[in-house]
């Protein structure tokens, strides 16, 4: 049972459900009280947060429970994804890094092709419910893509040429991508026909004030938060490449590593990494003027950044790209933690 656990990669899928949090609590939310925080600015108000009588609207409109089926869908999927994989992937693993593998040892073939149908089609009907139960019907083609693109990919994707590597990336920047997918329309839909209120009690009366919604802002900082995950996962799946070269052409792949050479594809990481840490700076530069960020971004993610980069510029052996690999999942989880500080910030 621990063994079949151990296919879905619980680390991978508890970080995918941190992150729909942190989309939901830490930036969405975030966003609002940033707002509050700013009309409580204003002259002539003079009470505290505790004092404030909110606008039942505030804050995330997908109800919580479609919430939770939302984020069960997206593990359940992921979770089916990974079964499939190391099912398709035996004869690799075999060669790459044999005291791993476990379908087909101690876990049998049909069990594990029974959890990836079981987890994918479960996670898929989890989907279908919350794009019902919204009225976003047009959402329910995520979770049909993410099921049909973790098959494809593990049948055969991995093993082209790029398109492997960008499917993955793809199906990464969606995890925090679905959550303003369904969050912002249902935000403008609760506020259509009238405007988020805030009502600020006096010593002689109460008063009233309406709050404007940042939506475009709001889309800013969910495309970011993708556009992240999008290229951190492209760097990755290229430094993953690099450690499993050996078994990857012993059985045909054509990753990047095989046909375009490790002296390639080590270049081509290390300019993913340099385009992050640019926008990094950018976004430090031109949007965000806090010491709180400064240090933040700076040590927390462009660290671990520079970190991996040195380790893939240096790495030889295959622990050495584990490492490297190791590292930029670091970067990763904390750059999608800097959504928790987002209501922080002046």
């Amino acid at each position: 049972m621990l063994d079949f656990i151990r296919l879905t990669r619980p680390l991978n899928l508890l970080i995918m459900a941190a992150t729909m949090l942190l989309m939901r609590y830490g930036l969405l939310e975030g966003q609002l009280e940033r707002g509050l925080h700013e009309l409580l600015q204003e002259p002539g108000i003079d009470v505290s947060r505790a004092d404030l009588i909110l606008d039942p609207r505030f804050g995330p409109q997908l109800p919580l429970p479609l919430f939770v089926l939302l984020v069960l869908s997206t593990v359940l999927i992921a979770a089916g994804g990974n079964i499939i994989n190391d099912y398709f992937d035996t004869r690799i693993d075999r060669i790459n890094k044999p005291e791993e593998v476990i379908v087909g040892r101690t876990v049998k073939r049909r069990v594990a092709m029974m959890g990836h149908l079981l987890f994918s089609g479960l996670g898929f009907l989890l989907g279908t419910v919350v794009a019902w139960r919204t009225g976003l019907w047009h959402l329910i083609v995520i979770p049909a893509f993410a099921v049909m693109a973790l098959w494809m990919y593990s049948m055969s994707l991995k093993r082209q040429l790029i398109i492997g590597n960008g499917t993955v990336a793809l199906l990464t920047a969606l995890v925090p991508l679905i959550v303003g997918l369904y969050e912002i329309p249902l935000m403008q839909r609760a506020l259509m026909d009238a405007p988020l209120t805030v009502t600020v009690p006096g010593e002689f009366e109460e008063v009233t004030y309406s709050m404007s919604l940042p939506y475009t802002e709001l889309w800013w900082w969910v495309l970011g938060f993708s556009a992240f995950a999008f290229i951190a996962s492209l760097v990755r799946e290229l430094q993953k490449d690099m450690a499993d070269v050996k078994g990857d052409e012993a059985l045909g792949c054509r990753t990047i590593p095989i046909v375009w050479g490790m002296k390639s594809a080590r270049v081509l990481t290390l300019v993913y990494i340099g385009a992050l840490v640019i926008a990094l700076l950018a976004l430090r530069m031109f949007v965000l003027h806090d010491t709180l960020s400064f240090w933040y971004i700076g040590v927390g993610i462009i660290g671990p950044l520079l970190l991996s980069a040195g380790f893939t510029y240096n790495a030889v052996e295959r622990k050495e790209h584990l490492r490297a690999g190791n590292l930029m999942k670091v970067a990763m989880v904390m750059g999608v933690t800097f959504a928790a500080l987002i209501r922080y910030l002046p």
